[in-house]
């Protein structure tokens, strides 16, 4: 099977957001199997970091240019041809396929369920070929149950079309050495990985962090995550608690120390509103570290019953939980946990279900 993966949002460094990892991890496992021909389109860029995992022949180039401009190309269908399966990864495919099947994995909606939390240019750009693209697309790959219900929402039609395939744990993360953390050793922490975005919700964990403390004496709360994006939400407490060291901002952080970090925490917590997936709860599993979610269906459905679940707006609620698991103990870390070979099989057999159906 000649497969073409859109992998132009995935830079030189390969690093970046739950998409990228997911393109990465999706390239990797897809170029394990012996049925598949793995083919990539990536910008200059990332053609040097998939140089190191594929052939020459494999990357397919496209020009620089801004985003939007990208996007409209590979929407226009000015791809190579020659390929069975052409999947976008990221929110679009290409109106023409040139005879191939298509496969749109659709990670969230939250472009159409919250349009506000982006940039003008995106929300004005993106949304209608997004639409589109899932109204079109051969195979809609959802990465939950919960995704899938709100893409059912917004296009009925897809019903027979959609498959959900959860994502697992980073390959690259379990594989990783842990490397402490200075700033974390020897204390008991809560991690919380995430932006300072209003749907992160990064502030109900800072606003009641002093209740926490109050209970769990020298408590720290960590927080992973990239810069500012956008307006940022990170609570009315958050320069005198990092002041005083019970929050600790420690940015972007390596595989080693992130891996470090989930097998040391007493806590993860994933206080969001909204998420397609909710992949540091699924991390935060593998790794054995107790978990405290919003009631959030998408993060219910990764924690799959080892976590606690508190509706966003029960501070006090929230507060308990998080006591609860930062007295309490590690949880095991699960025997057979799933995996990056198993997420490309899955998408694999619903490729071949939609070529069976004709």
């Amino acid at each position: 099977m000649r497969y073409l993966l859109l992998a132009t949002h995935v830079p030189r460094s390969g690093s970046g957001g739950g998409i990228v990892r997911y393109t990465v991890e999706l390239t990797d496992a897809l170029h394990r199997r012996g049925d598949v021909e793995l083919h990539v389109l990536v910008t200059p860029g990332g053609a040097e970091f998939f140089g190191t995992r594929l052939p020459p022949a494999r990357l397919h180039r496209v020009s620089r240019a801004p985003t939007a401009v990208r996007s409209l190309l590979e929407r226009e269908g000015v791809l190579p041809g020659g390929f069975d399966v052409v999947h976008g990864a990221k929110h679009l495919i290409p109106r023409r396929s040139r005879g191939a099947r298509t496969v749109l994995t659709v990670h969230d909606t939250l472009l159409l369920d919250r349009p506000a939390d982006f940039g003008r240019a995106k929300r004005s750009l993106l949304r209608t070929p997004y639409l589109a693209s899932m109204r079109e697309a051969d195979v809609l790959v959802c990465v939950s149950r919960a995704t899938r219900a709100r893409l059912l929402d917004y296009v009925p039609s897809a019903r027979p079309r959609v498959r959900v395939v959860p994502l697992a744990a980073s390959t690259a993360l379990a594989a990783a050495r842990p490397a402490p953390v200075t700033a974390l050793a020897g204390h008991r922490f809560a991690l919380l990985i995430g932006d300072a975005s209003a749907r992160k919700n990064l502030q109900l964990a800072v606003d009641t962090w002093p209740q926490v403390r109050a209970a769990v004496p020298g408590a720290v709360l960590a927080v992973v995550g990239p810069p500012d994006w956008g307006q940022a939400h990170r609570g009315s407490r958050w320069a005198e608690q990092v002041a005083d060291g019970s929050v600790r901002p420690l940015g972007h952080v390596g595989d080693g120390a992130l891996r470090w970090c989930y097998g040391h925490a007493s806590a993860v917590l994933c206080p969001s509103v909204l998420e397609g997936f909710g992949l540091p709860t699924v991390e935060a599993i593998r790794f054995g570290a107790p978990v405290v979610t919003s009631e959030d269906p998408a993060l219910c459905e990764a924690a799959a019953g080892h976590g606690i679940a508190v509706p966003v707006r029960d501070r006090a609620g929230w507060a308990r939980a998080v006591v609860a698991a930062l007295s309490g103990e590690r949880g095991r870390v699960p025997a057979a946990p799933r995996s990056w070979d198993d997420v490309a099989g899955e998408t694999l057999d619903a490729v071949g279900r939609a070529y069976r159906a004709g």
